[in-house]
């Protein structure tokens, strides 16, 4: 696993969940007050889980849910987080 580079976070300002858990993003530097978490569901395994614990570990940071909503077929979840001002 690789560490997201602060610039492509930065610029996309979209992460995975999986990235958050992994403990492969740092958010400390992050310019922006809003961040997309993303997960999708997998063979076997719901997307909901790991965007929720993704949401939670970022709420002990100072970062709110604004929204959780999937697109297109259902099998992509997005959580917009804000930080708290």
């Amino acid at each position: 696993m690789s560490v997201v580079p602060p610039q492509k976070l930065a610029q996309e300002r979209v992460v995975s969940a999986d990235a958050i858990l992994g403990g492969q993003v740092d958010l400390r530097a992050y310019p922006h007050r809003h961040l997309v978490v993303t997960a999708k569901h997998a063979w076997g395994r719901s997307g909901f889980q790991p965007l929720m614990e993704a949401v939670e570990h970022l709420s002990h940071y100072g970062w709110e849910l604004v929204n959780v909503t999937s697109v297109g077929d259902g099998h992509h979840l997005y959580a917009v987080m804000r930080r708290a001002a």
